[in-house]
């Protein structure tokens, strides 16, 4: 089951709820269903053996490349 981040139109809670197919989740300040599901930002973190030390490399905060200088 994924957890999704959710926003209440009636009381503006936001809040995150485990989900199966077919549910609706109810707010947990109001219990409403007029909720609707948010887009989530995610964080990726990436290593790679082939940076000449094979040690970990930080990653853009945007995207999976090794600096910002790939993405923009």
């Amino acid at each position: 089951m994924p957890i999704y981040e959710f926003f209440c139109d009636y009381c503006e809670v936001q809040f995150e709820e485990l989900v199966r197919n077919g549910d609706r989740p109810r707010c947990p300040e109001c219990a409403t269903t007029d909720v609707r599901r948010l887009l989530s930002s995610f964080a990726v973190h990436s290593t790679s053996a082939n940076l000449g030390g094979g040690g970990a490399s930080k990653s853009c905060s945007s995207c999976a490349g090794s600096s910002c200088a790939t993405c923009h």
